[in-house]
């Protein structure tokens, strides 16, 4: 039904509040999250302003402005655009940037499948540093690299920062997006990892990869998931003992799985989803 902006608006910072990650506990208040201020005297000099009240704000912005969004359920918008997170990338008050850089590319009537190839297809050229024409791939950036401000800064990233990027720079506009990946191919850690998006359209998650090569095909959600240079039987094999584990962060974790992180081994405190058998289903066949 129908709420006030002010209702939504707490009911989307208590459900941010509830969910906060393990390991960004300490920082509640630098986040913007104020449990001890019952009579909301603002604190001087913007020490109270948190990212997370202007994170809520551009969410319900962009809920407001672009029509796509009202497909959304509710609990699909609150946990994939509202969401601040990925992965543990340092937090930073990127909504409002990426807001101003990006949203002249969507227009309020497009489809999520138009918003995702457009961004896909230019946001690595809109957001490069000054000195850059794009942002490029730098494997082994993980990492050093890989929050959206560090990215934006360098002009460069690993799978990781570019699959976080892209989420972000979805998630401003109102499309339904998680990071997704393995941490070791075929359950072997010296194989190395790989990430990628995961987009929520018509009920269900699609799979793609951000395409940085400006002279390569760009993905989108209409590609035949076979054509992504990672899904096929190499990868997962029908023998459960080495095939390829795939992950989705999230920020609830209703069975406490986590998302394994291949650059912090023991840290447990991503929520995640076990998604490796849909893409046993749909890469096991390529």
């Amino acid at each position: 039904g129908w709420q006030t902006r002010v209702n939504a608006e707490n009911e989307l910072y208590q459900y941010l509040r509830r969910h906060v990650m393990q390991f960004d506990l300490p920082f509640l208040e630098t986040l913007g999250f104020d449990d001890d201020n019952n009579d909301d005297t603002p604190l001087p000099d913007g020490l109270g302003d948190g990212m997370v009240g202007i994170t809520v704000q551009y969410a319900l912005r962009a809920k407001t402005e672009l029509i796509y969004t009202d497909q959304l359920p509710y609990e699909i918008f609150r946990e994939y655009v509202v969401n601040y997170a990925n992965t543990n990338e340092a937090r930073s008050n990127w909504r409002p940037l990426l807001w101003k850089k990006l949203r002249s590319l969507v227009q309020p009537d497009d489809t999520i499948d138009t918003v995702v190839r457009q961004l896909n297809t230019h946001i690595w050229t809109i957001l490069a540093p000054a000195d850059q024409e794009a942002i490029v791939f730098k494997s082994g950036s993980t990492p050093l690299v890989f929050d959206p401000m560090s990215i934006l800064a360098f002009g460069y990233a690993s799978c990781t920062g570019v699959a976080i990027l892209l989420a972000n720079a979805l998630r401003t506009v109102g499309v339904p997006v998680r990071v997704a990946g393995t941490a070791a191919w075929h359950q072997e850690r010296e194989n190395g990892n790989h990430n990628w998006i995961e987009v929520w359209k018509d009920g269900q998650w699609h799979f793609m990869e951000p395409s940085l090569n400006p002279n390569g095909p760009i993905d989108d959600l209409s590609r035949n998931p076979c054509q992504r240079w990672f899904c096929n039987k190499a990868h997962f094999t029908n023998n459960p003992a080495n095939t390829s584990l795939v992950y989705a962060a999230r920020l609830e974790s209703p069975r406490s799985t986590y998302f394994p992180l291949a650059w912090e081994w023991t840290n447990h405190d991503v929520p995640g989803e076990d998604v490796s058998a849909l893409y046993q289903m749909q890469c096991g066949q390529c």
